[in-house]
């Protein structure tokens, strides 16, 4: 993610009923332990997480938005028990000082993240290393949308997003059958006073995955689907998958 992009992350976020979805998350995670947090964002969960006294690893690959993680965990005097990484979800092994894997409890991965990996082959590359960096009998929890989200959001191809903090035009293009093209031009306010925006644009690519093709996936790669879930509140098109590692 760009930098402005990460500064008004939040902002994107403020409907998102964070506190719901992280008693969703607690259903399965219930005995204390560590989490690994991929795609962390700007650190919402991690600090629910560790208010909760469990130790947290957070990875983005925006430095950006591990700074601002950094700063809502100083703000609430969370200073101990987690660690954030810059790098990518794909690429990333939960290694210990002595260089040797440290395996997790839990693996969370939200907000439709597995959706912005190029295509299965990264899905599965994501997979295998899920299973390499979780303990036996832990849990991986992720969630991805289905082709009704672009019908969900967008009207005609195009979506309007006016905030007294922002304006924004989303564009979607379908590429190809599974993959999908989002442009998001963003105009920021520069203060309160006066009508100056900051223009700043933004390419996302979405890959949509067939569920049944998810469920084979992690099932030949040493998981059990121990549960599939799905909330209006948080979207008609997401699917949460929670997978045990066997």
């Amino acid at each position: 993610m760009h930098k402005e992009f990460a500064e008004i992350y939040d902002i994107f976020m403020k409907y998102v009923n964070y506190d719901e979805w992280y008693k969703f998350l607690r259903m399965f995670i219930k005995n204390k332990g560590t989490v690994l947090d991929l795609g962390c964002g700007t650190g919402e969960f991690i600090w629910r997480f560790l208010r909760d006294e469990f130790s947290v690893v957070g990875v983005d690959l925006s430095e950006k938005m591990l700074e601002i993680s950094e700063k809502k965990l100083l703000k609430r005097n969370l200073v101990h028990n987690y660690k954030l990484v810059k790098e990518n979800i794909v690429h990333y092994d939960n290694v210990s000082k002595n260089n040797e894997i440290q395996q997790v409890d839990y693996i969370i991965c939200n907000f439709d993240t597995v959706n912005y990996l190029k295509n299965e082959k990264e899905f599965l590359k994501f997979i295998e290393k899920c299973n390499q960096n979780l303990k036996k009998d832990g849990y991986l929890i992720f969630d991805a949308v289905t082709e009704d989200i672009f019908e969900e959001i967008f009207e005609n191809d195009v979506f309007l997003d006016e905030e007294p903090e922002y304006t924004s035009i989303w564009r979607h293009e379908q590429l190809s059958e599974r993959k999908h093209l989002v442009e998001i031009d963003l105009f920021i306010r520069e203060n309160e006073s006066d009508n100056l925006f900051r223009k700043y644009n933004e390419v996302q690519y979405k890959f949509i995955y067939e569920p049944e093709w998810i469920v084979e996936t992690v099932q030949n790669n040493g998981f059990e689907v121990f549960d599939t879930a799905s909330n209006p509140e948080f979207g008609e098109s997401r699917i949460f998958f929670v997978l045990k590692k066997l």
